[in-house]
């Protein structure tokens, strides 16, 4: 409004977020008013900001001007609620100009008083849907089309702010219960309120990928909200405050395993599948008329004394001329679950079992995984075997994949199988196992005529304990070159091998995994510069190319073989089950289940979820690790060192002997790549991922 104002005028002027009515007091300079409202407050505005003047009141009397312009207030207020906006829209649409907000209250009211008019001019400013308000100050009957769009976005928009109340006053009410209480009541109510769940949900990916996260700022106004709402405190930035409300709600505890968030990892199944799989594993299994039974034959397992899902066996025997015949057993789910119900469904969107420190994610519910499916010691099973022929030179002759019925005789662990190749005892088991170990070195000492390469170091063995508070975690190194280990993992490259070739030669599309040969050669003066050890082993080891997966046979540079499908663990992994699928169909004289398109859609899903598992793995094993590490406070810790990243030697990467892990690490004296070093924990957080090492203080 161009326009003075005279002390004591009082004047209605806009504040940026509401209309507001005040006396003018006082003036500031020429271009500001200092104005009293109803509530007392002292405020300074523009004449441009003034939207209208509704008469004079006392200027120095705070209390009287006060009180005037409370009335004031209040009959704006009531005349306002009395203002209908469509039926005024009805009668001002009748012609396209453009129209005062006095002439529309004297259309509405009869009346175009000052305290009228600012009624009207409020409720337009509450509500567009109606009119549109132009930069000279009148207003314009919006088209049917526009009111009819601004009512539905209105709608949501008033939906929305419903939900959102709802979900403050729900998380709000929850804090108020027992923390005994707390998870029950929020999971029944977001069972029943979609917006709670999404909110929930919501803060759940913000606390896991944390400031990164592409819906941040969602996350941020949601929890900004919550926080306001509730008389709790939450710690650290945003994405930790998400953490810490979470544990408050009781959904999260303290060492939730955020990698499973992060990687929509689901450790838990539907009940309704976990029922059906309990169906199956209730229903007695008989062989089909087309499979081979080999339970005469003498099988024995070698695994962890953990491992639950057993999915391959081993048996041989000699032949008349002087040669061998090897049986690989691998189990048979395909067996138990046909393609395409919904527990195919779910395997193939896992893609892979997901093995942490402390707990397993498999990919069938354990009813069947760990029970029907797996090839359990005294029990029938089903199995696709291959046979491999060697004859008195231990040259392979021949080779058969064949659907078979298997009973195992005894299971063995990589510690009493060692035990057993390692001693005189003789026996059944004891002689079977040493003609494996023999068959399997000499496949190997064949892979490495042609180029296989290997690298021995050790894994890193994480315990977790968390049935006591806090929980007991135990690290180790575990030796992966053992003559069990050696026994198990050769002839498991064997039946791929042969499985990669069987398939290639008859045009059965399956998932082969590749590698090149590196761009440089693994033992030069380089590398022989370096001892040996893990230094030189991680040198080589950078020098390799990726690992990949594809529908194509071609070489694979590491194991040195020119075919390797991925066929040994059809309990674990989905890639593994449907190259079952395809033999079996391919042995029956079926139609084949997955054609090349079919099969390349499978090779994207495990492809992902392989990527998803690795990295959930990793990301576990490190939060466990560093939980371990920060227990041993400043206990010194031998390591190699492995790398250097800068030329005075004092950023380097060092291996962790007695845990087999390896990390950056800052030195304050330059140790040479290969030199042991003591090393201590100079600061250690697992939830924020923080580890970081330092040269123990007595190392110079």
């Amino acid at each position: 409004m161009d326009h003075e104002f005279e002390i004591g005028s009082i004047i209605e002027f806009d504040d940026g977020d509401d209309l507001r009515v005040g006396v003018v007091v006082d003036t500031i300079g020429k271009k500001k008013l200092a104005v009293l409202t109803a509530s007392g407050d002292r405020m300074r505005t523009v004449p441009k900001d003034v939207t209208a003047e509704l008469g004079t009141g006392p200027a120095d009397d705070d209390s009287r001007a006060q009180k005037k312009l409370t009335s004031l207030e209040s009959d704006i207020a009531g005349r306002k609620a009395d203002v209908e906006l469509e039926m005024l829209w009805e009668f001002a649409r009748e012609d396209d100009e453009p129209k005062s907000a006095a002439f529309l209250a004297d259309l509405m009211f009869a009346e175009d008083d000052p305290a009228t008019v600012a009624a009207l001019r409020r409720a337009l400013r509450e509500d567009p849907t109606y009119f549109k308000r132009r930069r000279d100050g009148l207003y314009e009957p919006r088209s049917d089309g526009q009111v009819a769009s601004l009512k539905r976005q209105r709608e949501a928009e008033l939906e929305r702010q419903a939900e959102r109340r709802r979900i403050l006053d729900t998380i709000a009410s929850t804090l108020k219960l027992p923390a005994d209480e707390r998870r029950a009541r929020i999971e029944a109510a977001m069972g029943d309120d979609d917006a709670l769940r999404d909110g929930i949900y919501l803060l759940q990916d913000f606390a896991a990928h944390g400031q990164d996260y592409s819906r941040r700022d969602e996350a941020v106004e949601l929890l900004d909200d919550i926080i306001a709402a509730i008389d709790q405190h939450l710690d650290g930035h945003m994405d930790q405050k998400a953490f810490d409300l979470m544990r408050h709600l009781g959904l999260w505890e303290e060492h939730e395993n955020l990698a499973l968030h992060r990687f929509r990892i689901t450790a838990e199944f539907p009940d309704e599948l976990v029922a059906q799989a309990q169906e199956l594993s209730d229903q007695p299994w008989e062989p089909e008329p087309w499979r081979t039974d080999l339970t005469h034959l003498r099988a024995l397992t070698i695994d962890s004394p953990s491992t639950r899902d057993i999915d391959d066996a081993l048996s041989c025997q000699p032949t008349i001329d002087g040669g061998w015949e090897l049986f690989i057993h691998i189990a048979d789910p395909s067996a138990y679950v046909d393609r395409g119900t919904a527990l195919d469904k779910e395997a193939r969107s896992r893609g892979t079992s997901v093995y942490l420190p402390g707990q397993t994610v498999p990919m069938f519910p354990p009813v069947l995984s760990e029970d029907k499916m797996s090839l359990v010691a005294g029990e029938r099973r089903p199995a696709l075997t291959t046979k491999v022929i060697f004859d008195d030179q231990l040259q392979i002759v021949d080779q058969e994949i064949i659907g078979s019925v298997v009973e195992v005789n005894h299971r063995l662990s990589y510690d009493e199988a060692d035990k057993l190749l390692a001693g005189d005892q003789s026996g059944p088991i004891a002689d079977l196992l040493r003609n494996l170990a023999f068959l399997a070195d000499e496949c190997r000492l064949r892979r490495e005529e042609e180029g296989a390469t290997s690298f021995n170091l050790p894994d890193i063995k994480i315990e977790v304990d968390r049935q006591v508070d806090p929980p007991q975690v135990e690290v180790s190194a575990v030796e992966t070159d053992t003559p069990s280990r050696d026994l198990v993992s050769e002839l498991m490259i064997l039946n791929n091998d042969q499985v990669g070739r069987f398939c290639a030669r008859n045009d059965i599309p399956v998932i082969y995994r590749v590698q090149e040969p590196p761009d440089q050669p693994l033992e030069d003066d380089e590398i022989l510069s370096i001892p040996e050890g893990p230094a030189r082993t991680f040198a080589q080891i950078r020098r390799m190319n990726p690992g990949t997966i594809t529908t194509h046979p071609s070489i694979h540079f590491g194991l040195g073989l020119h075919t390797y499908a991925q066929a040994s663990s059809p309990i674990r992994r989905y890639s593994d089950l449907m190259c079952q699928r395809q033999l079996k169909a391919f042995l029956n004289d079926q139609p084949l289940p997955y054609d090349n398109e079919a099969v390349l859609e499978v090779l994207s899903d495990v492809d992902r979820a392989a990527g998803n598992a690795y990295s959930a793995e990793k990301d576990t094993q490190r939060y466990w690790l560093t939980y371990y590490l920060k227990q041993r406070g400043d206990e010194p810790m031998e390591a190699v060192v492995v790398e250097h990243y800068d030329a005075q030697a004092s950023r380097v990467s060092v291996f962790l002997s007695h845990c087999a892990y390896r990390s950056k690490c800052t030195l304050r004296s330059k140790v040479a790549v290969g030199e042991q070093v003591a090393v201590v924990v100079e600061r250690a957080n697992p939830r924020f991922d923080v580890l970081r090492l330092r040269q123990a203080p007595n190392e110079s």
